[in-house]
């Protein structure tokens, strides 16, 4: 992570979460909305960048004070037109930022990198194997709290080459998880069933995809989670951890076509949450004890929102019942006020020393010929009305927010989501400076993997595999209380 100067991290830490509290007051607003909110802070900070040579804390400290002095002296509806001002001088101005980027000359208040100390990966004894293995971010959190993975299992390829690069010598089952059996698996780990203390993986979920034609356990694209239960049934971790994405838990077995939604009484299968509702009757099939919970990365030091669904099943000869890590972070200004937790992280904190952008798309050119004219924090809707219609093609007609569309990312908040292509139209997440997406090196940054972590796939596959990767340092929170849960003492 970036290392800011002691008296500019307490200063950037106060100045987050008021920013944060102005931002919010626009929830829902038509005539100025959070994302202009988002984009005047941004842009008075970087005028001030450009103009002034503040530090960027400073500069947010600058636009905390003229918006604060704006929005007491007008109405909403001025606070708009201040909003159009700013932005014609943020374009004015802007080509000088780009100067100062090349010539390296922008003071952000970063001090030089220190080398991070050694961290002592695994050793503790405790055993885990990893399905589903992808980028290997859920199982370097757990190598962070004291577990070996003694066997990684995946189809991809690219798993299977960047795993090999960082991790030489941890056992690769590489195929389809219905090409082993359990005793193979077992084998090349050097255990018996019962012996695994943890098992975990992310099992692909095609049937219930937020579109198209819904199936259930039955549909064969379901076989990479019907194993995954097989294999715990049969393996008998003491602890499972599984893992998904939310719209797991809205997803129907049956798809109902909108048009007949409201139209008639849906079956059980049609019913919103379905699918989920199959999932964990077939894992409690196993006899486990089983919780699940959404846990939101940025509330445990991961300077991204992204929440994921996880399942943690307890073998119940333990006589265990799971448990959640605590939040140390939050957006909330009682918690981070109280002292009780600290603010969420941000992009700023997170990339804004990286100079050498390893793995890189540009943008196309029939898109980065509009970006300019977005500012941070912005998107599709700050381009000039007279483009906007260019820009979005037949997107621009579109029902929704197409909040991706041409989104260019803010220094004052966490990441959103990391996406797998983020240079397409409607996925983009372009740098908050630069005209270009996030590199892999963000990316790998952003989910928290060691800065010395190797990538030897291309760029499209590493995009692929670290933005759908489990951040490590929400891994690590889990593991840390799967520890805990494995502990004879507790």
């Amino acid at each position: 992570m970036v290392i800011l100067f002691k008296e500019q991290q307490i200063a950037y830490d106060a100045l987050k979460t008021q920013l944060w509290s102005f931002v919010d007051r626009f929830s829902g607003g038509k005539s100025f909305s959070m994302g202009d909110a988002r984009a005047l802070i941004s842009m008075v900070a970087d005028i001030a960048v450009i103009e002034q040579g503040y530090d960027y804390v400073s500069a947010l400290a600058e636009a905390l004070n003229f918006v604060h002095t704006v929005v007491a002296s007008r109405t909403v509806m001025g606070l708009a037109e201040e909003m159009r001002r700013v932005y014609r001088r943020w374009l004015e101005v802007r080509h000088e930022l780009k100067k100062l980027l090349e010539l390296k000359r922008l003071r952000t208040g970063v001090s030089a990198p220190r080398a991070a100390p050694p961290v002592k990966l695994g050793g503790g004894g405790l055993t885990l194997i990893s399905m589903f293995t992808g980028a290997y971010g859920l199982d370097l959190g757990f190598e962070l709290a004291g577990f070996d993975v003694v066997v990684a299992l995946d189809i991809s390829e690219a798993s299977y080459q960047n795993l090999k690069a960082n991790r030489p010598r941890t056992p690769f089952l590489l195929g389809d998880i219905d090409m082993f059996r359990t005793e193979d698996i077992l084998k090349e780990a050097g255990l018996k069933p019962g012996e695994v203390d943890v098992l975990t993986g992310g099992p692909p979920c095609q049937p219930f995809s937020p579109a198209g034609k819904r199936q259930s356990l039955s549909d064969p694209r379901a076989s990479p989670l019907k194993h995954f239960i097989r294999v715990i049934a049969e393996a008998r971790p003491k602890v499972f951890i599984m893992e998904e994405v939310p719209g797991i838990l809205s997803a129907r077995i049956r798809h109902v076509p909108i048009s007949e939604r409201g139209t008639r009484p849906l079956t059980p299968e049609e019913e919103p949450g379905s699918a989920w509702r199959v999932i964990l009757e077939e894992l409690r099939k196993t006899g486990y004890i089983i919780e699940w919970k959404v846990l939101n990365a940025a509330d445990y030091g991961v300077p991204q929102e992204r929440e994921r669904v996880i399942v943690i099943g307890v073998r119940p000869d333990l006589r265990k019942q799971p448990r959640w890590p605590a939040p140390t972070h939050s957006r909330k200004p009682q918690a981070t006020l109280l002292g009780t937790m600290s603010p969420w992280l941000t992009l700023f904190e997170a990339i804004s020393d990286i100079d050498d952008h390893i793995g890189l798309v540009p943008l196309p050119f029939k898109y980065s010929r509009f970006i300019s004219y977005v500012p941070p924090g912005g998107n599709w809707r700050h381009i000039p009305d007279e483009l906007k219609h260019e820009a979005m093609g037949r997107a621009y007609t579109a029902s929704g927010g197409r909040m991706g569309f041409y989104r260019r990312l803010a220094w004052f908040e966490p990441s959103p989501t990391l996406v797998t292509s983020p240079a397409m139209k409607a996925t983009m997440m372009v740098h908050p400076w630069e005209d270009r997406p996030l590199s892999v090196k963000e990316y790998l940054r952003i989910q928290g993997f060691p800065d010395d972590w190797r990538v030897v796939v291309g760029t499209g596959d590493a995009y692929r595999l670290f933005g759908e990767a489990v951040p490590v340092r929400l891994a690590k929170a889990i593991a840390e209380v799967v520890r805990s849960i494995l502990s004879p003492q507790r």
